[in-house]
């Protein structure tokens, strides 16, 4: 038996357990078998938290807070901006850790926790700063700086914008789609033609062959210089109801395109996300995580 958490970030939801509850165990396996929504709990990704409680006042140790992500599909991602809060949520609610500001150690690096209330949670995370070089990140292009490059897909060319910002990420422009829905306005509304279009095209870059490791795939539209809705196909997951990192992504790169200021609020169909750029480069993400329940889960 496993004890977990289940946590949403937005509506983009995860199964959080520690690494004591499922040592000498397979996390690919155990992602695909918790997180599948028919037989298992359900969620978009599988949390486990490593490393030792860490109690105010005290310095970091040699065996810092680590977070460890696997998708539904299995799949392992470097990080998740979502997840990260949830992660932070569930330290704190578990007490393993009580301090407003530390670190997390994660594959896409050291990540920096700012708890800015606690009821409701809110939480700040320093995402650090993008990266453009596509060969650092698994994207096929002659491009050595910031990406941005037209792919064929399903016989139209679509314009994309490709960073590292935690993972890699993709971001195409709602108002540059006009070709895929015949022309009429696109929406976001799950069950309607434009989503099923949506989340056709999402698949499609996904798995294109410029993206050697896949992407992940952010639909943006801009509503105005200061505030961005976003629509994101998961690597690994699919249509989600949200992506920080994502999120992230869509200011850098519309700030560099011009689309946005460096500081936006990020509409999601749950709840909202604040994403600020300071001048150095590094990328802050303040938003909300929520404990949905907890219990055990029979697995061998």
């Amino acid at each position: 038996m496993i004890n977990f958490s289940k946590y949403h970030g937005c509506g983009n939801d995860f199964i959080i357990t520690r690494e004591a509850e499922v040592s000498n165990k397979s996390y690919s396996e155990l992602a695909q078998a918790v997180c599948h929504r028919k037989i298992g709990i359900g969620a978009d990704g599988l949390i486990i938290v490593k490393g030792r409680p860490v109690e105010d006042g005290l310095e970091d140790g040699e065996d810092p807070l680590e977070m460890v992500f696997y998708n539904c599909d299995g799949s392992r991602a470097p990080m998740c901006g979502n997840g990260i809060r949830c992660f932070a949520k569930y330290c704190y609610d578990e007490e393993i850790c009580t301090r407003k500001e530390y670190k997390i150690e994660t594959l896409a690096g050291t990540m920096g926790v700012k708890v800015v209330e606690t009821d409701p949670f809110l939480v700040e995370i320093n995402m650090g700063k993008p990266i453009f070089t596509p060969e650092t990140f698994g994207v096929d292009s002659a491009e050595k700086d910031f990406l941005k490059q037209t792919i064929m897909v399903d016989g139209e060319a679509v314009p994309v914008s490709s960073c590292f910002m935690g993972t890699v990420h993709t971001v195409i422009w709602l108002e540059e789609l006009n070709q895929f829905a015949g022309g009429k306005a696109i929406d976001f509304k799950e069950g309607s033609k434009s989503y099923e279009m949506l989340e056709k095209l999402g698949k499609s870059i996904e798995s294109h062959p410029v993206y050697k490791e896949k992407t992940n795939v952010n639909m943006v539209e801009v509503i105005d210089r200061n505030t961005l809705k976003l629509q994101t196909y998961e690597r690994g997951v699919g249509m989600t109801l949200a992506c920080g990192t994502g999120a992230c992504a869509s200011l850098v790169i519309g700030a560099l395109e011009n689309k946005c200021m460096r500081e936006v609020d990020v509409i999601l169909p749950y709840g909202k996300l604040h994403i600020t750029q300071k001048e150095d480069g590094e990328v802050m993400m303040r938003g909300p995580a929520e404990k949905i329940c907890q219990g055990t889960f029979s697995w061998i």
